[in-house]
């Protein structure tokens, strides 16, 4: 099914809900609410999250008759998010992820950017369910693939359309599966989805993995220290730190306290690449705020700083701060703040 490629709208931040479990893939993020409910995306920061046709309105929801406990948890060592619905006679698996944008060595770009994947799988029993997609959709015949105006969805299952949103009703017993996917771009509904959505999961996972084996703490609090890792890095593109949430422009680069601190954060765990961005974003903005009557590098930087120069030297700092640091910039060399 062929449809015209539209821009990405962004939504006023009043409405979205900050609260979730993150999710991402270093160009996109979104957050998953307990109850399994897609409550904000944006496929890219840059283009700001997508519209729901209400506000306030989850994206993405399941709906189960009855009550339904869940519990969310990550793949370990992954930003692959798992919540598992408990309702009589029927468990429910829910996989969420935006498949990854940052190829590991070896496989690039083998993963298209910019697209977030739902995996419902019956675990036990038989389960009933509505799985609704909060966005006005043209037509009345059921499709597989639907495009809102600003964003495409696709299900490996018919879904009915509507004024506010998309909806299939689906029925699985233990063992079988439904997928979902929201693009940037046209995307192939029905089985093929289900077949790109489980090899995107692999994928996935797989370079989450990698990442997570690069490692080097060691201490006893490892399993937080890495997850806090993670996070941080789900915010982290382009050699750019983020706010988590977004504003009336979208994303903004999170302040240089923040991208200071996430730095530390990446060094003591060997993170050498990260840290060495973040320290040139801090670089680079601190000194035009230096270059405006005040200084803009604090001691939390400098010692960051230091002990990174201390680990590796200046190799695989920027240009502009390496020379800094090998000259013994009396910028870098200042501590104090100028009103």
């Amino acid at each position: 099914m062929s449809m015209p490629q539209l821009r990405l709208a962004a939504a006023h931040p009043y409405g979205l809900a900050p609260a979730g479990l993150a999710i991402g893939d270093m160009r996109g993020y979104g957050r998953v609410s307990a109850d399994a409910a897609l409550v904000s995306l944006a496929l890219w920061r840059t283009a700001g999250c997508l519209r729901a046709s209400t506000p306030g309105r989850p994206l993405l929801s399941v709906h189960m008759q009855g009550e339904v406990q869940w519990v969310s948890s990550y793949v370990p060592g992954t930003n692959v998010l798992e919540t598992v619905g408990h309702a009589p006679g029927a468990e429910l698996h829910v996989v969420d992820f935006m498949a990854v944008a940052e190829g590991r060595p070896g496989q690039a770009e083998a993963i298209p950017a910019g697209r977030f994947v739902r995996i419902i799988t019956c675990t036990e029993g038989e389960a009933s369910f509505q799985l609704e997609c909060a966005a006005p959709v043209p037509g009345t015949e059921p499709q597989d693939v639907l495009a809102p105006g600003t964003w495409y969805f696709g299900c490996s299952r018919p879904m009915g359309t509507g004024a506010e949103a998309g909806t299939a009703c689906v029925r699985l017993k233990a063992g079988e599966s439904v997928s979902f996917m929201i693009a940037g771009e046209p995307v192939q509904g029905g089985p093929a989805l289900a077949a790109n959505a489980l090899h995107a999961l692999g994928d996935t996972i797989h370079y989450w993995t990698w990442w997570s084996d690069r490692c080097r703490y060691k201490g006893d609090d490892f399993d937080a220290r890495l997850r806090e890792a993670l996070t941080l890095k789900l915010a982290f593109g382009a050699g750019t730190l983020y706010a988590d949430e977004p504003g009336v422009a979208g994303f903004a680069h999170a302040s240089l306290g923040e991208a200071t601190r996430a730095a530390t954060t990446f060094l003591a765990l060997g993170y050498r690449n990260e840290c060495a961005s973040l320290l040139a974003q801090v670089y680079e903005e601190g000194r035009e705020g230096a270059s405006r009557g005040r200084w803009s590098f604090d001691e939390p930087f400098l010692q960051a700083l230091d002990a990174y120069v201390l680990r590796y030297g200046t190799q695989g700092l920027a240009d502009d701060l390496r020379r800094a640091a090998e000259a013994q910039d009396p910028v870098l060399q200042c501590t104090k703040r100028m009103a």
